[in-house]
């Protein structure tokens, strides 16, 4: 019996020369070796294990998971557990009490008989004031989040003032009288408790005059005012919040940089600044009111109290929106009622100007000066637009300009691309293997086995082609799709290339030969236009990053893809493979070999090159992503303590 052209000596001396027998298999050694390596570094390994976990399952990571409502009630238990293990560190509580806001309900037994998702936040903010008294932090976050539902302006009087989305927003409280009272005795208790611990912020009187136009106890919220607008600084304690969830996360799922935190960043509440805009049009009402009864000075009184707390908020608070809501609040209190335009579409000294003649008229009857006026007009202005101009270069709805998100999630994703071709050629690796080890068995199916096969590929391709392409797109469905064409493809040349030998002469089939130059120029041939399509496309795998999909939903962009975008991206992380099994099956017509031969042989001796530079791109891409998480999180860590300080220096850096 004579040898198979695989078997025969000649082959093996060809196909298999000394450099693939042992240098390629030192290099696989030796960047395994550096990923063992590599993978002891803990920022490495939880990189790897979340693209690792994300390609093998499209699963988000657990603390990617605890962002999203729907599915955050998964990791309740554990996030449970760590706060129940560290009873002491304030932080951390105020991050427990503080995450996942809406995706609780009210626990038995809380202070709270109202049906409101956000009772087990309230409990535990209340808990976390009562467990650590000295913390002013503890007192604002119960105040913030009390004005989410709890304690809200509801008055005719800011009614026709509001816009109509707000008024279609607002619905009554039907709550007892009883609980009306127990809330606001428990807000007056935590601004008092928190004024006495830090008598020089702003934000206990504000908030506890909103609390008291809540509950139609003008004249003492009229008097909070007053006192709001002598204090030195604002700080509702937001960096608390921030710094508490990422402690949270860290001490759960373990550090997983900048991804991380951004989420808590991102996502964080600011219920009580919907609120003051509303206390600063009932002091305006009240000013109106007593001007049109003849007290000139008392509702300039009134004025100047609001536009001073404005003033103070501005230029004093910490995050960007706390001081964009001063220059509304200013702007509320130095124009007037019945403006056709609302305070917050002002954006130059003009527009102010135009819309405050009532209240200009009013100053000068008075004798009083206006440059002080126009002046803090013209800054708020000034906030208002470099403001706007840094937001307009964010990368993504809710970040600050300055972040490289884009990057960071691009090389993100491209390295899921990279683990994804590695493993479903290790997977076509493996069945070839296995298709080498029982050819004689395959070879001896009857033909109408082997059209069984083509016609259950053929329906295959027509069914996901029609789920694909009639709007219900997923890059599974594309995936599949492909993968059933590549092999409809395969068996079409195999077909062809037998019908050819059959006609042919003996002398015009050539026998196989793999030869080193066969290798390298198929491994280049297929792996350089992946790394320019990859660098091509880096921006749009961004956009497929969970936390960009997480921002951008919460914007009402819909991540859904089309079906070009499935197969895009089926291609970007799968697509080698049938590229591979497509070229070599040419390759084997255009060399008139056996096709079914040459596949088999291809892929295993194309399997180490292209493992090879598909691990040495991989670990380029992974130190790029390093280098990016660790800019990101540096720069995250700055913004949390003062946002608006960021926004303002960092307007032009957006990437």
């Amino acid at each position: 019996m004579s040898a198979s052209p695989e078997e025969s000596p000649a082959f093996r001396t060809s196909a298999m020369p000394s450099m693939l027998r042992s240098g390629s298999g030192w290099l696989i050694g030796i960047v395994l070796g550096v990923l063992i390596g590599l993978i002891a570094l803990p920022a490495v390994r939880a990189i790897l294990i979340a693209q690792l976990q994300f390609a093998l399952a499209d699963e988000r990571a657990p603390f990617m998971r605890s962002l999203d409502v729907s599915d955050s009630a998964r990791e309740i238990v554990r996030l449970d557990a760590v706060a129940a293990a560290s009873t002491d560190d304030y932080l951390l509580q105020v991050g427990r009490a503080t995450a996942l806001a809406t995706s609780f309900q009210r626990p038995a037994g809380a202070l709270y008989s109202a049906n409101s998702d956000s009772d087990h936040t309230l409990f535990r903010l209340a808990q976390l004031a009562r467990d650590f008294p000295a913390q002013p932090g503890g007192y604002a976050h119960l105040a913030r989040y009390m004005m989410a539902e709890r304690v809200r302006v509801q008055r005719p009087e800011v009614a026709d003032t509001m816009p109509l989305s707000s008024k279609q927003e607002t619905r009554p409280d039907e709550r007892p009288p009883s609980a009306w009272r127990h809330d606001v005795r428990l807000m007056e208790w935590a601004l008092h408790s928190g004024s006495v611990r830090d008598p020089d912020n702003a934000y206990w009187p504000a908030m506890l005059a909103t609390t008291y136009f809540a509950a139609h106890r003008d004249a003492e919220a009229l008097k909070a005012l007053a006192l709001a607008a002598h204090k030195p600084h604002w700080n509702a304690y937001l960096y608390e919040e921030v710094l508490g969830q990422w402690r949270l996360y860290s001490a759960a799922y373990g550090d997983h940089g900048a991804t991380q935190k951004i989420g808590p960043l991102s996502l964080i509440a600011f219920p009580h600044l919907y609120e003051l805009r509303h206390t600063a049009e009932m002091a305006r009402w009240h000013a109106d009111a007593a001007a049109a009864a003849g007290h000139d000075e008392e509702a300039l009184k009134f004025r100047r109290n609001l536009a001073m707390m404005g003033v103070i908020m501005r230029e004093t608070a910490t995050w960007s929106y706390e001081a964009l809501i001063g220059t509304d609040i200013y702007f509320i209190a130095s124009t007037d009622s019945d403006a056709t335009q609302p305070p917050g579409s002002i954006q130059t000294p003009e527009q102010w100007e135009s819309r405050a003649p009532h209240f200009l008229t009013l100053l000068e009857r008075n004798g009083r000066d206006s440059g002080w006026t126009r002046r803090e007009a013209a800054t708020c202005c000034e906030l208002r637009q470099r403001v706007d101009v840094a937001r307009y270069d964010a990368s993504y709805p809710g970040i600050p300009p300055g972040i490289p998100l884009q990057p960071l999630f691009g090389c993100w994703m491209t390295g899921i691309c990279l683990l994804q071709q590695m493993m479903i050629l290790v997977f076509a690796a493996l069945l070839a293997a296995l298709c080498r080890r029982f050819r004689t068995r395959l070879e001896s199916f009857p033909p109408a086995l082997h059209r069984l096969a083509f016609l259950l590929l053929l329906i295959l391709s027509c069914g996901s082609g029609a789920i694909l392409f009639s709007g219900a797109a997923s890059p599974r469905t594309a995936l599949l799709f492909v993968l059933c064409l590549t092999l409809l493809t395969l068996m079409a040349i195999a077909r062809f290339g037998r019908a050819a030998r059959l006609t042919a002469d003996a002398s015009q089939t050539a026998p196989l030969r793999w030869t080193t130059g066969t290798t390298l120029r198929m491994a280049a041939f297929l792996f350089l236009p992946l790394l320019i399509l990859l660098y091509d496309r880096r921006y749009y795998l961004s956009s497929l990053h969970p936390v960009a999909v997480l921002l951008t939903s919460i914007m009402g962009i819909s991540p859904s893809p089309s079906a070009k975008d499935a197969c895009q991206i089926a291609l970007l992380g799968c697509g080698l493979t049938p590229a591979l099994l497509l070229l070599v099956a040419l390759w084997s017509s255009y060399r008139r070999a056996e096709p079914g031969l040459a596949l088999l042989t291809g892929i295993s001796r194309l399997l180490m090159p292209m493992l090879l530079c598909l691990s040495l791109a991989y670990i380029g891409l992974l130190n790029q992503t390093l280098h990016l998480d660790s800019a990101t999180s540096h720069a995250l860590n700055e913004i949390a303590q003062n946002d608006l300080q960021w926004v303002l220096t960092h307007s032009g850096d957006a990437h």
